[in-house]
């Protein structure tokens, strides 16, 4: 799975969609399977909300290259399994059909299915609640 990372951090929002839509047109030409626009959270800025990531996602979803090419907008903060090891400073355009996916390599795609599997849930919460109880056994 091919994937590119274009960061837009430190840059006015002009310039960040300028770039954004630069990499997005070579990333189509290259067949790139997933692209990772990393805008960040908007914590720095001067009015606490990210202006780009709003205005990044905007442009995507309206991005008339991007449905003709087959490409999908992803949000990180989203429950897709191709999504899960990001956040919300994080946009990503992903090629159909590879949303169902999980990043990484043969390895990490067996580990993510198992983690984030409904048998793997029930297994981090149990493992949480041995610990909560040892915690709580600890004499003072």
């Amino acid at each position: 799975m091919k994937m590119e990372t274009v960061n837009l951090h430190n840059l006015g929002l002009n310039e960040a969609l300028a770039k954004a839509e630069q990499n997005l047109v070579w990333a189509i030409e290259h067949q790139v399977d997933v692209i990772d626009f990393i805008h960040g959270k908007g914590l720095h800025s001067e009015r606490r909300f990210s202006v780009i990531k709003q205005e990044l996602r905007r442009y995507l979803k309206s991005n008339p290259l991007l449905s003709s090419s087959g490409y999908k907008v992803v949000p990180g903060e989203s429950d897709l399994p191709i999504a899960l090891s990001f956040d919300e400073g994080h946009t990503l355009v992903v090629a159909r059909g590879l949303e169902t996916e999980h990043l990484g390599g043969r390895r990490q795609q067996e580990k993510n299915q198992i983690l984030y599997s409904k048998q793997g849930r029930e297994m981090r919460k149990s493992a949480k609640a041995r610990q909560a109880s040892k915690r709580q056994r600890k004499p003072r």
